[in-house]
């Protein structure tokens, strides 16, 4: 089912519930703001979630107006406003109203704007015809063809209260996959992608099924957010869950995101031999089809933990599943950093062992590591490939 939001400047709005009402029926959204200022402030801040627009004729210009202090500058004041917002998106609008000024006389803002028709809030037929013009009208904005046709993804983000943001950047993603000329920044996409990954997460740790340690001064740790959510050892913060909460799918998938948007936008979290690699492929491979992959897979993990988690809303007994990991019981590996080179990196070799392991640069400057310092780690095997994990210093 299509659904349509529509932002109504009316100084009564709050007592015409018929009209709600029957815009309900309609599919339609009605957000009501009884002066010009705020409904204004509103579009500032969210002009992409809207589909239209409903002006009173005469409504309260600013927030301190009340009883009789309406008139038509208020309307003046929207109408220009949506024109200098319309090389940004052109919201069709409409004016409603129950004054005789409007709907049965001439009147010179009506002819200014070359309002083609009044609609009167005091007749039923017209009531009609004002959602059925909505409707056809937004429905040839880009904006309302994607929220409609990826109606699952926008809904997923409300349900699971990601927050208006994210959903503004899934929505300018889609429209330049679908707008694209190909002149897109992918960088600045991909560092989206991140964020939204972002908001997800933190509906996961409100809901307790992430540990509060991953989101910690207004900021998330996404490589230990993913390790954590799919049940796994996290590699620095001693925390693991004790139910995979990502199932195998999911976990890779979430990997893959990180991996590939960390390489892209060189985040700090991220092996330089990842970025590039990244670099060399796109020199061969320069398409935004990774993007777009990216994007939908992303899409599709929304979907999915919106589904999971109606299935675990308790939030004491997600809590529950929270272990600390006791630093006693991990296998600590002493040895030396042998060499650190001019490229930043450095090699850790263990006692009585013949193989040397890669320290990234990040984690020289983090811990301060000298060449020739003894030190202990944490390794961690995944496949034919050994990382550090965790480090302390003697």
């Amino acid at each position: 089912m299509k659904q349509y939001k529509v932002i109504w400047f009316d100084d009564e709005f709050e007592s015409l519930n018929a009209i709600k009402e029957q815009a309900i029926l309609n599919d339609i959204e009605l957000v009501g703001f009884a002066n010009a200022t705020d409904g204004i402030e509103e579009l500032d801040k969210n002009l992409l979630n809207y589909d239209a627009v409903v002006v009173d004729g005469k409504f309260y210009r600013n927030r301190s107006q009340t009883g009789d202090a309406i008139d038509e500058n208020a309307l003046s004041d929207v109408a220009r406003c949506l024109d200098k917002k319309s090389d940004h998106k052109k919201l069709p609008w409409f004016i409603l109203s129950g004054q005789i000024s409007f709907t049965k006389e001439k009147n010179k803002i009506v002819e200014v704007f070359d309002i083609k028709k009044v609609y009167d809030k005091t007749s039923d037929s017209d009531l009609a015809l004002l959602w059925l013009a909505i409707k056809e009208e937004s429905n040839q904005q880009i904006d309302t063809q994607i929220r409609h046709k990826f109606q699952d993804v926008f809904n997923s983000c409300s349900e699971i209260q990601m927050g208006m943001d994210a959903q503004k950047m899934i929505l300018n993603i889609l429209k330049n996959i679908f707008e694209s000329k190909g002149d897109f920044n992918e960088e600045l996409y991909f560092t989206q992608l991140r964020k939204i990954l972002e908001s997800m997460f933190r509906s996961a740790n409100r809901l307790g099924l992430l540990h509060d340690d991953c989101v910690k001064g207004g900021k998330v740790n996404l490589s230990e957010s993913s390790l954590f959510m799919a049940g796994e050892p996290t590699k620095h913060l001693n925390i693991k869950c004790n139910k995979p909460h990502f199932n195998k799918i999911v976990a890779d998938s979430v990997k893959s995101i990180l991996f590939l948007t960390g390489a892209a936008s060189h985040t700090d979290d991220v092996n330089q031999n990842s970025v590039i690699n990244l670099t060399e492929y796109k020199k061969t491979n320069n398409t935004p089809y990774l993007l777009y992959s990216l994007t939908f897979q992303l899409m599709d993990i929304l979907i999915w933990f919106k589904s999971y988690s109606k299935a675990y809303p308790n939030l004491e007994y997600n809590q529950s599943l929270w272990e600390t990991i006791d630093e006693a019981e991990v296998a600590w590996v002493s040895g030396k950093v042998v060499k650190i080179a001019e490229n930043g990196y450095g090699t850790f070799k263990a006692l009585n062992k013949d193989k040397a392991i890669t320290i990234i640069p990040k984690t020289l400057k983090e811990y301060n590591l000298q060449e020739n310092q003894m030190i202990q780690v944490i390794l961690k095997t995944e496949g034919d490939k050994t990382h550090i994990v965790k480090i302390r210093t003697q």
